[in-house]
């Protein structure tokens, strides 16, 4: 049955390549099966491929599993389930979604460049390939990392996904990338469209006088409250040596703050101003520009374009599926998905 249901899904692809011509063509699609039905597993494997799923492998560019999965971490939504030597360790079965896209990655022969590649030993026993020889094995941890570069004339978009106990990998061709330098690929991934100012509203830029300060003064942690007093219910405790962006409101001896997307009030004599240099991102995965907003929303108002591979500076706050950051002295909300 399993091998009925992917002969469809590979004529399936087949028939789009036929139908969206050489600029969107099918180029492979791979599976394997799933060696642990548990809940914990399942977590870990949805997250992988929610991971995964829609990015694109551009021509002439380094590609890494690792930085696009992240830490095997709780905070990362991952989980403890069995690894490949059945061994239960935090985000374990990762590797299985490394090994499908390597599955696919495989058929394009000599377009394909390893930089980093390593695969389990004798214990192997997932059994979701037949030897361990075909493996990929990843650990964040100990900077395994799954990383190549493709050489392939066109820049290749991956769909990842899982039906019951499968898991699928399809690489699509998206552009020939041939033609335009491999530092600015033709097609990727397009960001939302810019919503334009309607002129007789013009949107006045924000300014940013946000400030960065430490904690200080403390032995572990500071609390982040409610309202301006000791008294008030605490939101969230604040480490020692964490940065946070003070508005300039103070209400008696205490600053309004912003930490992990909270904001509230901390006491004064556990802030000091930091001269340490903020983050600075760069715009990635877009065709030519991301927008930035004045609210963290798509639908709001446009403050600027921000240019593929331009730099700006993280706030450390983010709301939802944006990124608070400064451009060119604006202040507001980028999709998180387009900064590295």
């Amino acid at each position: 049955m399993k091998k009925v249901m992917i002969s469809l899904i590979l004529t399936l692809c087949i028939l789009i390549g036929i139908v969206t011509g050489a600029s969107a063509s099918v180029m492979i699609v791979s599976s394997t099966n799933a060696y642990d039905d548990s809940d914990a597993m399942n977590t870990n494997l949805d997250r992988a491929i929610a991971a995964l799923n829609n990015q694109v492998i551009v021509k002439g560019k380094p590609f890494s599993f690792n930085e696009i999965v992240g830490p095997r971490t709780e905070e990362n939504g991952f989980t403890t389930a069995p690894n490949g030597n059945g061994v239960p360790v935090m985000g374990g079965g990762v590797s299985q979604i490394a090994t499908t896209l390597n599955m696919a990655m495989k058929n394009l022969s000599s377009d394909l460049v390893y930089e980093q590649l390593y695969a389990f030993g004798p214990a192997f026993s997932a059994a979701y390939v037949e030897s361990a020889e075909e493996t990929v094995l990843t650990d964040y941890a100990r900077n395994l990392d799954y990383r190549f570069t493709s050489k392939h004339a066109e820049n290749l978009a991956i769909s990842m996904w899982r039906s019951d106990s499968m898991i699928f990998c399809q690489l699509t061709g998206i552009g020939d990338a041939t033609a335009i330098p491999t530092d600015e690929p033709e097609e990727t991934p397009v960001p939302e469209p810019v919503q334009p100012t309607e002129p007789d509203q013009p949107v006045e830029p924000i300014e940013s006088t946000v400030q960065r300060m430490k904690v200080v003064n403390v032995n572990n942690y500071v609390n982040l409250r409610q309202s301006p007093s000791t008294q008030s219910e605490s939101l969230m405790q604040i480490p020692k040596d964490a940065i946070v962006e003070y508005s300039g409101e103070q209400d008696g001896d205490f600053l309004k703050v912003s930490y992990e997307g909270k904001t509230g009030y901390v006491h004064g004599k556990y802030l000091e101003k930091t001269t340490d240099a903020p983050t600075i991102l760069t715009v990635v995965n877009c065709k030519l520009s991301v927008t930035l907003r004045a609210e963290p929303s798509r639908s709001a108002a446009s403050l600027a374009d921000v240019p593929l591979g331009a730099e700006v500076e993280d706030s450390g706050i983010t709301e939802a599926e944006f990124r608070r950051v400064v451009y060119q002295g604006k202040e507001g909300y980028v999709l998180d998905a387009y900064l590295k």
